[in-house]
């Protein structure tokens, strides 16, 4: 790891909008790894005292020797437009990228993992993510290092430009696909087909102010796949009423622990879909919660109060 801690060669692209408080803590760990090329991108009103404090904290926290380039928004954009806006900047600076957002909290090893898979499946296109966070918390059956995927998490993640090219913030080609009865061939899990089809409905739409359904509809439409670590990497701190999306405190998702990534990494021998894996993600991660999990919820936050 010391290598690393030295100077991470793949570029990072740290997201952030107006929680100083948690951008300083993902910060500590971008700095631990010392990339060589930092960009940061920040969405929100220059007039928002926040907004203006989190720039500032990030720009004056840089403190070894880097590239640093910066997008910073004069407006509130939203989370669909900004994050996307951003990417698309970020890939047509560098072919490679390390994806954090400032509520992501990435242990070091995690930069290692992205940077040497990013140079091991350069050229396998099927490949379209690297992901850092494994919320399913299910360990490959081999023992590998990681395992594929057909569900892009991206808690800190990674890719190429050969990748992202395929992103279309509108999801023009949803309306069309969306009517064929072959779309929900891809979709082998029971509920699987309407989970996906009110995302990217939602998505499409712009009713949802999300980046992700189009980036997971992208990488769905083509059998793209991510790669998902053996041990969970990152920690999602953006739990709380604040938050646009992870708003539910009791998700199980929000007490998620973080761990070190050995090395060097245990390559699968054949490359496929962990369908035990997917099967668990798709239920702890996807399905609406039944009508008892949302009471249980509910009285646990009224007895918290």
């Amino acid at each position: 790891m010391e290598a690393y801690r030295c100077a991470c060669p793949t570029p990072v692209l740290f997201l952030v909008h107006r929680r100083p408080e948690l951008a300083a803590q993902v910060l500590e760990s971008i700095r631990q790894a010392r990339p060589k090329h930092l960009l940061v991108a920040a969405d929100g009103p220059e007039d928002d005292g926040r907004c203006q404090q989190t720039r500032k904290q990030v720009l004056q926290g840089i403190d070894w020797p880097c590239e640093v380039q910066t997008r910073f928004s004069k407006v509130q954009l939203g989370c669909r437009k900004a994050v996307s806006q951003a990417l698309d900047w970020g890939f047509a600076l560098h072919e490679r990228l390390i994806v954090v957002e400032d509520d992501c909290l990435p242990h070091i090893s995690f930069f290692q993992f992205c940077t040497e898979l990013l140079e091991h499946y350069d050229g396998r296109h099927e490949v379209m993510q690297i992901s850092g966070c494994n919320e399913a918390g299910c360990e490959p059956l081999d023992r590998r290092s990681y395992f594929a995927s057909r569900f892009p998490s991206i808690w800190a993640w990674a890719s190429w430009r050969r990748a992202w090219l395929h992103h279309d913030s509108s999801m023009r080609a949803w309306p069309d696909l969306r009517q064929t009865p072959a779309w929900s061939q891809t979709c082998p899990f029971q509920g699987e087909a309407a989970w996906r089809r009110s995302l990217y409905d939602g998505g499409c739409s712009g009713e949802v102010d999300a980046w992700s359904p189009a980036w997971n509809f992208a990488q769905h439409a083509r059998g793209g796949l991510s790669l998902i670590p053996s041990t969970n990497m990152v920690a999602n701190l953006g739990w709380g009423a604040d938050a646009l999306h992870t708003r539910d405190v009791s998700d199980p998702r929000a007490r998620m622990t973080t761990g070190e990534m050995t090395f060097p990494l245990q390559h699968p021998e054949v490359l496929k879909v962990d369908d035990r894996a997917d099967l668990a993600y798709f239920n702890k991660c996807c399905r609406a919660p039944s009508l008892l999990n949302r009471v249980g919820r509910k009285l646990r936050r009224i007895l918290k109060s």
